[in-house]
């Protein structure tokens, strides 16, 4: 999961405390490999938003850029989902923003 190491510092990791979950990723390598001692730069978009009765989910893409070029190497899409039940205050944050 090296491209979603940064997620936190990217304040994309969603409310604590709560059980979030993979439920899919796609990687997609343009001018691979990705070497360990190489700098890149990350730029994420989320790119869809959705929930079902006990998840929330969200769609980021990852694009990978080779430095100092900034050439396009990779790109991954994650699908990162949130239990709402493990988020104590969900019911109320919910009725807040007019969602529930």
């Amino acid at each position: 999961m090296l491209l979603g190491s940064t997620s936190a510092e990217a304040q994309l990791s969603g409310r604590k405390p709560a059980v979030g979950l993979f439920a899919g990723q796609e990687i997609r390598l343009i001018k691979g490999p990705l070497f360990v001692d190489q700098d890149y730069e990350l730029e994420r978009e989320i790119i869809a938003l959705s929930e079902s009765a006990r998840t929330e989910s969200v769609w980021v893409r990852t694009k990978v850029y080779e430095m100092p070029s900034r050439t396009l190497v990779a790109e991954m899409i994650l699908n990162g989902a949130t239990m709402k039940a493990s988020y104590p205050h969900y019911e109320a944050e919910a009725k807040e923003l007019g969602l529930a």
